[in-house]
């Protein structure tokens, strides 16, 4: 140790005493994520232990209505309000300038720490003086190593190897992975050069002396500036893998987004022109300003690339079919395409992909309906009509109708298939309009608000989940089900419970399980496809890696139900009549003759819609015993109107339903039906069904019932015994 440090840690010690009796102010600055900082500063104050704290949270000019929000939860927290947006540093420094505390901890809004996280940060800086800043280990959502958890600082050389991407191709190297401290042991300890901005736990004088952040960097750099502030002053930066934190990492600055990528970039040039220009030769600065540039660039392009492959494989998919029915219908020789395939009919091809390009920003097919299937149906039939149109009055552009009506046909088939696919491939995405197939859940933690959570996931008729069953915090729990879901397991069963059951969401619900608990198993579940969320003590949201969902909705009944609409009832009845027409001709040849043959077994079954309106349909009991020829009779009934393809369960009770419904061979609740326990929970359903009702949500669910379910009328078949 060097005498000008040895003088530091003494004048150090010497102030100790006189120093606040605050032990730590914790800084945190938040702009639109007040849920993240909800539960953050909930983490917070159960980690405090026997320390004395103080936090402040500066609010960067939210929109979102974070300051009230917060102080209502947390009014013991000191709150900054800023009128526009300063930035990460100069925020921070408007904390740090108030801090009162021997230490202070800057902490990212979008993170959550253990309970013991602050007692071992606190204890390693007092037993060592000479360590002006320290680290703690991140971790993912998912539970994996966040690299970012210590890095070096950025030289020409590793800042060239990261520009040219090799730390990921070689992550363990020392030299082209040197940026992240390649080779060195997540779990190993000791002296680093850089820590994330995540998490910064300083000496407070040492963060004054220092003039907190570099206020020229608007969003990024500025951790690394002020780590190497921080060794120029003589002192130490440590890592401390003894506790970890879990970082979420915002993603709502993405790399497509041109301001995100100039930023970070003129940051990176910022931090080598403030540190290193002197050192180098004016070409040798141009290259690196060059290198930057390119690097930005590039990252720019192949973003935005992948944000226009969604638009240009749809107008190839197009485009390719109306060039396959033309070779089709004209049996062309494929080789003599281009001789046949003149340039009128490329302007038929460029005006198709122009309208259906219109109609896509219409409906906003790539952004927040980027999943929407009666977006791409109606963006596909818009387009392929106003083809038909336009060469209709343009004679030389005229074209042939047979195959613009084919090639609509065979797009929509395509284009809603790969929607499908899409939505479909992954169960850790959010919950997405025309996803087929449940996410299976855990939820963990067993208390008395345990029953209120399940039944508020109940209530939410748009999410598309099983509840697979509930897990305790300890051993020696004493229920076996808790509102009709079974007790499978406890935390330390976990790892195992997922795979058997192949689970695609952990809900741990606090304060049941404790925040160490919590960043413990998804630790434990890293190699896991896992998607692990947390509802806090107020039970009213849920928080995930990117988003949070509501679990409460205001209850506002819809007076005008669009169900009950002239033209939605109309546009049912088309929809029936035509799918059951061409399902009866199908079976006809294999059901008529059996049923026939099966008229004496036939019963009347009393259907009632309200305590006036009763429907009679005949059905051969016991119903399971005969479930296609009673499917095909109850086809018929659609024929006739008293039976619907989707709508209120089949149940031959005289206690009228929810709403004067037509009952139908499949609905919105039966799909759901073995998950609801409760009347209110299924009149709920049948209350979003009507709210929401149009012709593509019927198609939604006839699609589910085919390809995952059979249609369920077990209401049926409990009456038949």
């Amino acid at each position: 140790m060097d005498d000008e440090t040895e003088n530091k840690i003494n004048v150090l010690k010497k102030d100790s005493s006189g120093h606040s009796s605050i032990d730590i102010s914790i800084v945190i600055v938040n702009y639109n994520v007040k849920e993240f900082v909800a539960n953050l500063l909930d983490s917070l104050y159960k980690a405090r232990n026997n320390l004395n704290i103080e936090i402040f949270v500066v609010d960067n000019a939210s929109s979102d209505g974070s300051v009230p929000y917060l102080r209502r939860r947390f009014p013991d927290v000191i709150y900054l309000k800023n009128d526009y947006n300063l930035g990460f540093g100069k925020a921070n420094n408007q904390a740090i300038r108030k801090a009162k505390g021997k230490y202070t901890l800057l902490i990212n809004p979008d993170t959550l720490v253990r309970q013991d996280t602050l007692s071992v940060m606190y204890s390693h800086m007092e037993d060592n003086p000479e360590t002006g800043a320290s680290g703690c280990k991140i971790l993912n959502p998912d539970g994996t190593f966040a690299p970012e958890s210590r890095r070096s600082v950025p030289t020409p050389m590793s800042a060239l190897w990261k520009i040219l991407g090799l730390p990921k191709l070689f992550p363990n190297s020392r030299r082209f992975s040197a940026y992240y401290l390649g080779g060195q042991d997540e779990d190993s300890p000791g002296r680093v050069p850089v820590l994330s901005g995540a998490f910064m736990f300083f000496r407070t004088d040492v963060l004054k002396k220092a003039g907190g952040f570099d206020e020229q960097f608007f969003m990024y750099g500025e951790d690394i500036d002020l780590c190497y502030r921080t060794m120029q002053a003589g002192w130490e930066i440590d890592y401390i893998p003894d506790t970890s934190i879990i970082h979420y990492k915002g993603e709502s600055t993405k790399k497509e987004n041109l301001d995100y990528v100039v930023t970070f970039n003129k940051a990176m040039y910022k931090f080598f022109n403030k540190h290193y220009s002197f050192g180098y030769t004016l070409f040798f600065r141009i290259f690196i300003l060059t290198g930057i540039i390119l690097k930005g660039f590039i990252s720019y392009v192949s973003a935005l690339v992948g944000k226009l492959s969604q638009p240009i494989t749809d107008l190839g998919i197009l485009n390719i079919l109306v060039i396959v029915f033309f070779v089709w219908r004209y049996e062309i020789h494929p080789a003599n395409i281009l001789v046949h395939y003149n340039i009128g009919f490329l302007a038929v091809n460029l005006l198709l992909s122009v309208i259906y390009l219109i109609s896509a920003l219409y409906y906003d097919l790539y952004g927040k309906n980027r999943f929407s299937l009666p977006a791409v149906i109606k963006s596909t039939v818009i387009a392929f009509a106003g083809v038909v149109v336009i060469t209709f009055f343009l004679r030389d552009f005229a074209f042939s109708r047979l195959i613009l009506m084919l090639s609509a046909m065979a797009g929509v088939v395509l284009l809603t298939g790969i929607r499908l696919f899409q939505i479909n491939r992954s169960q850790k995405a959010p919950n997405i309009p025309g996803s087929f197939l449940e996410r299976k859940v855990l939820l963990v933690g067993l208390s008395e608000k345990t029953p209120e959570l399940i039944r508020k996931l109940r209530s939410r008729a748009d999410w598309n989940y099983k509840l697979t069953g509930l897990v305790a915090q300890n051993t020696d729990y004493k229920y076996d089900e808790i509102e009709n879901v079974p007790v499978i397991g406890d935390l330390s069963s976990i790892p195992q419970l997922v795979r058997y059951h192949q689970v695609n969401e952990i809900i741990f619900i606090l304060p049941a399980v404790d925040y160490d608990q919590i960043l413990r198993t998804i630790s434990e579940l890293r190699e896991t496809s896992v998607y692990p969320r947390i509802v806090p003590d107020s039970m009213d949201y849920i928080v995930g890696k990117t988003n949070v969902e509501y679990l409460d909705d205001i209850p506002v009944m819809d007076v005008n139900l669009p169900y009950f609409t002239r033209w939605n009832l109309f546009v049912k009845r088309v929809l029936d009549l035509g799918l059951s027409f061409i399902m009866v001709l199908l079976l006809t040849p294999l059901l008529a003759l059996p049923v026939i043959f099966s008229r004496k077994k036939i019963s009347r079954l009393n259907l009632y819609m309200s305590e006036s309106r009763r429907i009679t349909v005949p059905l051969i009991l016991p119903y399971s015993e005969h479930r296609w020829r009673n499917r095909y009779m109850l086809l018929l009934q659609v024929l006739a109107g008293k039976v619907s393809l989707v709508g209120s369960p089949v149940i031959p009770d005289k206690k009228p339903h929810f709403a004067n419904v037509k009952p139908g061979l499949t609905g919105f609740r039966q799909l759901s039906e073995n998950r609801l326990y409760h009347e209110d929970e299924k009149q709920m359903y049948e209350l979003f069904y009507l709210q929401n009702y149009s012709v593509w949500m019927d198609l939604d669910i006839l699609v589910k019932t085919w390809m995952y379910r059979r249609p369920t009328l077990s209401p049926i078949d409990e009456s038949s015994n």
